[in-house]
């Protein structure tokens, strides 16, 4: 096994003892996220969820309000239908930032993550204790305090949130 899927491996052991069991895997496009989860889903047989397609799908057919008020149930009941996987991922999940769902990403992954590990793949980077996704200018962008979650970069370096 690789050392960025080693690292999620071990932070997604440590993560299972949590109050909240989420791992993030944060780096840019192109850093290795997705090829080391799909490492993990052949290894460890961990189910892995592309989240912009299949929540996409599960939206299409909601309104504007009940998509606000339902997609952090979506990502919870995406997961429990995975079975009996100890341990989900999700890739792409760029759609919890959208602003037209007004979501806070960060627990909605916390919450989905209450009983069952999830690992998630955030494109973005961490830098002086902040969690970043997108850029300033941007709409999606997001700075989080890091906290209740394991996060692993792209450099197969851990950190632990407080």
């Amino acid at each position: 096994m690789r050392d960025l899927a080693r690292a999620i491996a071990e932070q997604a052991e440590l993560a299972s003892k949590s109050f909240y069991r989420l791992v993030l895997v944060a780096g840019p496009p192109g850093s290795g996220k997705t090829s080391a989860l799909n490492e993990l889903r052949s290894d460890k047989g961990w189910s892995l969820l592309n989240l912009n397609k299949i929540l996409s799908e599960r939206l299409l057919d909601l309104t504007s309000k009940q998509r606000r008020l339902r997609t952090a149930d979506l990502i919870r009941d995406l997961i429990e239908e995975q079975g009996d996987h100890s341990v989900s991922m999700l890739d792409n999940i760029g759609l919890l930032f959208h602003p037209c769902l007004h979501q806070e990403p960060m627990m909605a992954l916390q919450r989905a993550s209450r009983n069952r590990t999830v690992i998630a793949a955030w494109q973005g980077d961490v830098t002086a204790g902040k969690l970043i996704y997108g850029s300033p200018n941007h709409p999606e962008y997001r700075r989080l305090d890091v906290k209740d979650v394991q996060i692993v970069t792209a450099n197969a370096h851990c950190l632990a949130g407080a």
